[in-house]
This record gives C-alpha cells, structure tokens and sequence, in this order.
C-alpha cells in the first residue's frame, strides 16, 4: 500500500530589524521567513516541492519576497532539513539498488539455467512457452512444464504435458507433479542443445529445474 501525501512547514530565519509596515502602517519588527512544501511517500521520503524566502512583518506577515538562490546564497547555507531535502533521492537510490541486485540476480540465473541447457540430465523440467515448443498441440497460447527423457549425444527429447495454463505464473504450481509420468501425454520431441539455449535466449523457455 503505497501512502503518500504533502505537508509544510515555517522556518524562522532570525531578526531583519525595525522596518515601517505598509499594511501595519506603523513600524515594525521584521524577520527572515522560509515557507516551503513537500511531498512525501511513507512519511519517510519526502522532496521538497515550494519555497519560498521572505522578510515578513512580525504582525501581519505581510512583506517582500526574495529570489530564493540569491538569498540561500547570502545565507551561505539551505534552512530545510536534509530529510526533507534528501528523501527522495534516498527513494530512487533505493529503487535503484533493487533494480541492479534484480538485474545482477537474472544474470546469474540465465548464466545458471545455459549451463544446464547446454549439459542436460534425464528428469530435468523446463517452464516452456508451449506455443513455440509444441506448436499446436494445445488450444490458443499455453505456457506448461516439459521434463528431459533422454539425451542422445547433441539430442535432447522432451515430455509434452497434458496440461498447458493460459498464464505463464499458473506453472509453478506444477512443479511438484512434474515428477509422475502421469502428468505427461507420451508425447516426445526432440531438439539440439543449441536450440534449446536458443529458445532461452528468447524466453520460449523461462526456467530450468534440475529436480
């Protein structure tokens, strides 16, 4: 569940001396005045969204509105704390993280699942998109499990189930039964291990399991 909302928030920024207030129409103490907004998901990572420097009267809050890099400038520093700066940066450093150890994980999975393509071993199972490896043989796309029942020097023979899911995420449900014969139709095709590290490479076989 993904919370997200926006708030602000007032800094006081000191003393600007006694100035005459026109909407006062007298003389007044005058302070240095930051408002900003931000947005925020989680409470946590928020980023700033307005803001806004101004020398306010004290009473009325009415007063002239700075160019904000001139004025941080002449501050030397930025008064908004550094989480409300930084949240978000901290959010997309985050997402980035997850994204690389994914992509770095899915590596090292391919690298895993073309060794074993190129090395099969009778009673391996493969997740196949059924379309491209048994064209036909089911109605409409199918995605199923194929087990390897012999290997016959380049040659690889393959199970057809009897079962083919219309969704790919319906097959892992399968992988248990994968190991009776009797999930399988007697059906068997036969491909060099080239092609099957081909069909990999396009993702017509998603998984390898070495049960």
């Amino acid at each position: 569940m993904i919370i997200w909302g926006s708030g602000g928030d007032v800094v006081r920024l000191g003393a600007a001396g006694t100035q005459h207030c026109a909407t006062c129409e007298a003389s007044r103490e005058f302070q240095n005045v930051l408002n900003y907004r931000y947005a925020h998901l989680w409470y946590v990572f928020s980023w700033v969204t307005e803001k806004a420097y101004f020398t306010a009267c004290s009473v009325c809050g009415r007063g002239t509105r700075h160019d904000s890099k001139a004025f941080e400038a002449q501050l030397g520093r930025t008064p908004i704390p550094h989480y409300r700066r930084f949240g978000g940066l901290v959010l997309l450093g985050l997402v980035a993280s997850v994204v690389v150890v994914a992509m770095v994980a899915g590596q090292r999975s391919n690298v895993r699942e073309d060794a074993l393509l190129r090395d099969p071993h009778v009673g391996d199972v493969y997740e196949v998109d059924l379309q491209a490896l048994a064209p036909g043989g089911f109605d409409g796309h199918a995605w199923g499990l194929m087990r390897v029942v012999a290997v016959e020097g380049d040659k690889v023979s393959l199970e057809v189930p009897n079962t083919g899911y219309s969704k790919a995420s319906a097959v892992y449900r399968d992988l248990d039964r994968a190991r009776d014969d009797s999930y399988y139709s007697g059906d068997v095709l036969s491909y060099p291990k080239q092609e099957l590290v081909r069909l990999h490479d396009h993702n017509d076989i998603s998984d390898v399991h070495r049960l």
